[in-house]
């Protein structure tokens, strides 16, 4: 995916509160700060408000009028300088009193639950309080305009699954051809999983596609009448219920002049009380921006520390989850840090220093890798993959990704990286048959439930086994002789259902080449039957079926130890590299113009770590790149097969460094 005009180094941006542009004490100590920070910062984007529903249109317009006299202020510093249009439809119901008040339709759940603060993008009236409010901010003369991440149709509290207003309702009657109200809709779509179900889910992915497609026109068309070459971006979040459709969408942002489009991918880690969570948000991006026009290249993380306490979020984690990002395929970041009220902002300046100091690696990173996809074990699904949940559970294998990329196998976030497709539980019903088929065909890995749905199209033989039933309680994974196990034949993994509730899927073998890797026992070691097993089918794919605790947790020595001997034996040695050793280390794959491969690291523990292994599937001798810059050689430790095998120095708590060709 190396198109579009290569980036040279990393993009580093500031959104700035109201307080900070509105207030002339708080401005001129923050021109100063960026004046002192051009080596860091180079674009600012300027919020319209510090509250999450729409203000009035009058409000937006002294606000515009406002920011045409500062914002060249800050581009005489030589930044490029734009505007954050925090709610265009609206986020959630707060600061009521002094938001957009109007007797328009608001966003409506399908229980019938109103927002206040949120408004119903198909009510005509409203459509054009939109146009004229980003006709005002084009008027502003800014560099950019960025939409936020309130265009969304799910999660507008107190609404929630949404819009299912009465001028939805009668859209989708007429996109459908038949008639629908929020009890038929809510029978329907929230179901049991069937067909009937399945299809009308996908008519209403699609229905939420349009909408946002056609208020993002109207956006555009607003800017057109203003300047038509000026750059829209807009922050999205995972919009799987919107359908993930980012190649129109960016179609239509970009105009008929085909003006690039900034993207900003985000989602909520706004403390560091779960560090690792910022590894999950990572792979959530990193799906994103993928999925992102490949023509487009600036694609900013969006780096929120809501509700701004500095000691909220340590300036080792900050930098970490910055660099996370951009491994998993972002091109820049956006900071957002400074406190959203009018006191001064000196405790956040250390982060600046922070992000300063990691800029020849993120620069590297950026320059280097580009838009090459991450390579590794996708969790698979299609724009449909909503459609295929229902009310009580979401289809979506993302989170299968999370405990097998924190043991050191590298994600990858499309089907262009998949070196193993992870398929889990009602995602199999985001595929066609055939597109199963040659998913089976290649390297897979299913847990039970999907297993199930493989059975019910009568794929099993195509996986090598099939369910032979499920046991809810007293249940341990115990290692057979296989090869995959290694030294650990015999060892055990006891997940606990008495605490952690998950049902064990007990395999029946369909062909005599199919090998169990672990069988079922109960407290009194009595055997229950085959729990996990591998199979070679006659399409030359390869099969995992995972039938206890599938994808967490995985974080004892055995268990680690297996799964990457099994994914190495699915992929058939087309891993690029993996942690070899028992370590927390998270890693990616990225690969440069020249095929080169990228290896950024994080040591995701909060010990200092010695010993790490990386197998590399490359014959040339690599070096690492540390946060402060520093250069240091990689020791060749010996070979395995195809892999080289790298002894890497240690990496400190949460210490993120770049493994690449010397």
């Amino acid at each position: 995916m190396q198109t579009g005009t290569a980036k040279r180094h990393v993009t580093i941006s500031l959104r700035i509160s109201t307080f900070l542009w509105m207030d002339d004490a708080r401005r001129r100590e923050l021109l100063a700060l960026l004046e002192k920070r051009r080596d860091t910062i180079e674009e600012v984007a300027f919020f319209t408000s510090f509250t999450h529903p729409p203000l009035p249109y009058a409000t937006i317009a002294r606000y515009a009028k406002h920011l045409r006299v500062i914002i060249p202020q800050f581009k005489a510093l030589g930044l490029r300088a734009g505007i954050n249009h925090l709610s265009t439809i609206g986020h959630l119901d707060e600061n009521l009193e002094n938001s957009l008040a109007e007797p328009w339709q608001k966003i409506m759940d399908i229980n019938g639950t109103a927002a206040k603060g949120s408004y119903c993008p198909l009510d005509t009236r409203f459509q054009a309080y939109v146009r004229d409010c980003y006709k005002a901010l084009a008027e502003a003369g800014p560099d950019f305009i960025w939409i936020d991440d309130d265009v969304r149709m799910g999660h507008h509290p107190p609404a929630q699954t949404s819009c299912f207003c009465d001028l939805c309702l009668v859209r989708f009657a007429e996109e459908t051809g038949e008639a629908w109200t929020r009890a038929r809709a809510a029978q329907v779509m929230c179901g049991e999983g069937s067909a009937e179900s399945r299809e009308v889910r996908a008519k209403w992915v699609a229905h939420n596609r349009r909408i946002i497609d056609e208020l993002f026109a109207g956006i555009r068309a607003a800017a057109d009448e203003v300047n038509p070459a000026l750059p829209l971006g807009f922050m999205c979040c995972a919009m799987v219920y919107e359908g993930m459709a980012f190649t129109q969408w960016g179609r239509t942002l970009a105009g008929a002049r085909g003006v690039p489009v900034k993207w900003r991918p985000g989602g909520g880690f706004y403390t560091d009380a779960q560090p690792v969570e910022l590894l999950r948000k990572a792979h959530q991006v990193g799906r994103v921006a993928e999925a992102i026009p490949a023509v487009d290249v600036d694609i900013q993380y969006e780096h929120e520390n809501f509700p701004y306490q500095k000691l909220k979020k340590s300036e080792t984690i900050f930098v970490a989850e910055a660099g996370a990002a951009l491994a998993a395929g972002c091109t820049g970041v956006a900071l957002n840090l400074m406190g959203i009220s009018p006191d001064p902002f000196d405790e956040y300046l250390p982060y600046f220093g922070r992000i300063r100091d990691a800029q020849p690696l993120f620069d590297r990173l950026v320059s280097s890798a580009g838009r090459s996809p991450c390579e590794g074990l996708w969790p698979s699904i299609t724009p449909d993959i909503w459609a295929a949940g229902t009310g009580k559970s979401q289809a979506d294998s993302l989170p299968c990704l999370t405990e097998l990329a924190e043991i050191g196998l590298p994600p990858a976030y499309s089907r262009a990286g998949a070196k193993v497709h992870l398929l889990s539980g009602d995602a199999v019903h985001a595929f066609t048959r055939t597109e199963l088929e040659g998913l089976l065909a290649e390297a897979v890995l299913l847990d039970g439930p999907a297993l199930r749905h493989v059975q019910e199209l009568g794929l099993a033989e195509l996986a090598g086994f099939e369910v032979a039933g499920t046991r809810d309680r007293d249940t341990i994974e115990r290692f057979t002789a296989d090869a995959l196990n290694g030294r650990h034949a015999g060892w055990w993994r006891d997940c606990r259902p008495s605490f952690w509730r998950t049902d064990a899927f007990l395999l029946r073998p369909l062909s005599e080449s199919a090998r169990v890797l672990a069988e079922l026992i109960d407290f009194s070691r009595t055997p229950h039957g085959p729990v996990m097993g591998v199979f070679e089918n006659r399409l030359g794919g390869r099969v995992a079926v995972l039938g206890y605790y599938p994808w967490v947790p995985l974080q004892n020595l055995a268990k680690s130890t297996q799964m990457k001997n099994l994914c190495r034996w699915l992929s058939r040695d087309r891993l690029p590299a993996y942690v070899s050793s028992f370590h927390k280390v998270a890693l990616w794959c990225r690969r440069d113009a020249d095929g080169e491969l990228l290896i950024p690291l994080i040591n995701a523990a909060l010990d200092t770590v010695t010993g790490v292994c990386l197998h590399v599937r490359a014959e040339a001798p690599f070096g690492l790149l540390r946060m402060d810059g520093r250069r240091e050689d990689v020791r060749i430790a010996g070979r395995d097969g195809e892999y080289q095998v790298l002894d890497l120095p240690a990496l400190g708590p949460w210490e993120m460094v770049l493994v690449a060709r010397s």
